[in-house]
């Protein structure tokens, strides 16, 4: 019986495969991470910028690395960041609709900021058609208080439509920009920079002693 030889040995053994490394495309995990905080957008309709963000960078993190399956990895990651985009994106936008919808008071209607200020083509109508439309109705508005000494106990402040201490808004609100609120029967509040709530009845006074010609005699107040 024969001996096997060196070179049968050699034929025999099994051939090593190569390991290629392959990463993990890094926006794939930047997807995932944009689509888990995506429910953010709950909060504020500018946060929906991130998971339209989320969705994007997943879906060109799917085409870079199905391009080149030799050098990325990471295809399941961008899926999952693409589907926790828009699920939790859904999620937040319907809240918030749901909460626009709910929290205008029955029988108040909603008004803006906007609605409030004079057509620049028509510079001799100080206080514009839209807003004496709304006289002696019900209204609903949000905005900020503007600061002031008194801090508890407020009977009557100055609605602005956005926070006095921002340093990306206008310092400074023209009058049109501002609403009086005079808060009826037993209702007072306390000082806060929180955004706030205000519902009542709407008064258009041009020739106001205050310099504000738009007041609302509220009767809510969150």
């Amino acid at each position: 019986m024969s001996q096997p030889s060196e070179n049968d040995a050699f034929i025999a053994a099994p051939a090593q495969t190569a390991t290629v490394y392959r990463a993990i495309h890094p926006l794939a995990v930047t997807s995932v991470v944009l689509g888990a905080l995506s429910i953010l957008c709950a909060l504020a309709w500018f946060l929906v910028v991130i998971p339209l963000a989320g969705g994007l960078i997943g879906w060109l993190a799917l085409k870079q690395i199905r391009k080149a399956l030799d050098a990325w990895t990471g295809e399941e990651l961008a899926l999952l960041g693409i589907g926790l985009s828009i699920g939790l994106g859904l999620l937040g936008c319907c809240r918030l609709l749901f909460v626009r919808a709910v929290e205008v008071p029955y029988g108040y209607t909603r008004i803006t900021y906007e609605m409030l200020q004079p057509d620049p083509n028509t510079p001799t109508e100080p206080i514009p058609q839209s807003a004496r439309d709304m006289e002696d109705k019900k209204v609903f508005v949000q905005g900020y208080m503007q600061p002031r000494r008194q801090q508890t106990r407020i009977k009557e402040f100055i609605l602005c439509p956005s926070s006095g201490d921002c340093p990306f808004c206008t310092p400074k609100p023209t009058r049109t920009e501002m609403i009086r609120v005079l808060l009826q029967g037993d209702l007072e509040t306390g000082f806060t920079t929180r955004l706030i709530s205000v519902a009542g009845r709407f008064r258009v006074e041009p020739d106001d002693p205050s310099g504000v010609p738009y007041a609302i005699e509220a009767d809510y107040l969150r």
